[in-house]
C-alpha cells in the first residue's frame, strides 16, 4: 500500500505517476517483443492479463468506472497512441484516486476485457501484446506507491530456483554462501509457478535472487519476472547464474534490478539494494 493516497486537490510528488518510468518500460517491452519468439511473447501477454485481471483486493471505489469509460480505456491501451491510456491513469492520480483503487477497479477489469476481446478475435495478437505491455508499463510506473518496509526479523533475501529447474545446486550454494556471510536467507526450490508466487507473497523480504541456468529456463524465468513485477511490485529482483551474461540484453529489458554471474556480483547487488531500501 502506498505511503500516501493523495487527495482531491492533487497527489504528492512521491505518489505521482512517473512518466519517465512508464516511457522506459513501454519502450523496453516493445524492444523485448522483437527479441523473443512469438509464442513466448504471447505467454507473457497472457501472464500480464491473468495476474492483473485476478486482482480482487478490496478497495474503496473513489468513483465507479462505467462500461463506456472502461471500453475507452481498453481501446486506448491497444491503440496506436503510446500515451493515451497512461494519460487517463495520470489524470486519475492527479485527481486523487488511490493507487490500489486504480489497480483493482480500472486496470484489472481492463485486463479482463482485453483478454475477452483477444479470445473472441475482436483484437489482434499485436494489439493485445501492445495493450498488455502498456498495462505492465503503467504498473511499473506506479511501483513506488507500493513500497513497504520489511520487519528486521524477516529474511533479508529470498533465493529461488526457476519453476521446472532441476539443477538447484547453484542456488543452494548461493544461499549457504550468503548465510555464512551473515545474511538472513529464505530458500525456495522445486516449486511450481503459482506455488512460488504464493510462497514469496508470504515472506516480507524486499529482495529476491532468481537462479537461471540457461535458455531452457528462459520462458519460465520471463513469466516469473512479469508476475513478480505485478504481484509484488516492492520486490527488487536479481538474476543469478553462470549463463546470465549471454542473456543480459533480454534480461535488462525485463526491468530486473541486477544481473550476477558470481557470488561476489550477487553480494554487491544485494548490498547496494539493501542500502537503497533503507
Amino acid at each position: 500500500m502506498s505511503k500516501q493516497q493523495g487527495s482531491a486537490s492533487g497527489v504528492q510528488s512521491t505518489d505521482a505517476f512517473e512518466w519517465e518510468v512508464y516511457h522506459n518500460s513501454e519502450t523496453n517491452i516493445f524492444e523485448l517483443s522483437k527479441k523473443l519468439p512469438e509464442d513466448l511473447v504471447a505467454s507473457l501477454a497472457r501472464e500480464v492479463i491473468l495476474r492483473v485481471a485476478s486482482r480482487t483486493v478490496a478497495a474503496a471505489v473513489a468513483r465507479p468506472v462505467s462500461q463506456e469509460e472502461l471500453l475507452a480505456f481498453s481501446t486506448a491501451l491497444a491503440s496506436d497512441s503510446p500515451k493515451s491510456a497512461a494519460q487517463i491513469i495520470a489524470a486519475e492520480r492527479e485527481a486523487g484516486r488511490p493507487a490500489e483503487d486504480i489497480y483493482v477497479n480500472l486496470l484489472a477489469p481492463a485486463a479482463r476485457q482485453l483478454g475477452d476481446m483477444w479470445n473472441s478475435d475482436h483484437i489482434t495478437f499485436a494489439q493485445v501484446t501492445v495493450g498488455s505491455g502498456r498495462i505492465f508499463a503503467i504498473m511499473r510506473s506506479m511501483r513506488h506507491m507500493f513500497e513497504t518496509s520489511a520487519p528486521a526479523e524477516e529474511p533479508a533475501v529470498i533465493f529461488a530456483s526457476v519453476p521446472g529447474e532441476t539443477h538447484t545446486l547453484g542456488v543452494r550454494m548461493a544461499a549457504d554462501f550468503f548465510r555464512t556471510d551473515g545474511w538472513n536467507i529464505s530458500l525456495l526450490i522445486g516449486l511450481s509457478h503459482d506455488d512460488l508466487l504464493a510462497e514469496i507473497a508470504q515472506i516480507s523480504s524486499r529482495m529476491v535472487g532468481l537462479s537461471f541456468s540457461g535458455e531452457h529456463s528462459l520462458e519460465a524465468l520471463s513469466q516469473l519476472i512479469v508476475a513478480l513485477h505485478i504481484c509484488a511490485p516492492h520486490l527488487s529482483i536479481v538474476i543469478c547464474g553462470q549463463e546470465v551474461e549471454d542473456f543480459r540484453p533480454v534480461l535488462e529489458l525485463m526491468g530486473v534490478d541486477g544481473i550476477a554471474v558470481t557470488m561476489e556480483d550477487a553480494r554487491a547487488h544485494f548490498t547496494r539494494l539493501s542500502q537503497d531500501k533503507t
